[in-house]
């Protein structure tokens, strides 16, 4: 089927006003959607990060006492006195 000017029918050089509403909204559409997604991802981060740094505070909470411990050991073993007789 040949159109004005042997042109294809899906190639208009002109744009409808309907066509470019149809345009403006998908793209609204598509902009709301990918918002979601994002605010949803971070949501997600937000949470999963406030997870692991309420686990890290008990990590080393428990970690602190057991490097005190590992170093009154090593000091009990190595008294400072011995160290400056070299």
């Amino acid at each position: 089927m040949i159109h004005r000017n042997n042109e294809s029918p899906l190639i208009s050089t002109h744009l409808r006003l309907p066509n470019v509403q149809e345009f403006l909204y998908s793209n609204l559409f598509l902009l709301l959607v990918a918002g979601y997604l994002v605010r949803a991802h971070l949501l997600f981060v937000s949470l999963a990060y406030s997870e692991l740094q309420t686990e890290f505070k008990k990590v080393k909470s428990l970690m602190i006492p057991s490097y005190m411990i590992e170093l009154r050991k090593l000091m009990d073993k190595y008294p400072s006195s011995e160290l400056n007789s070299f």
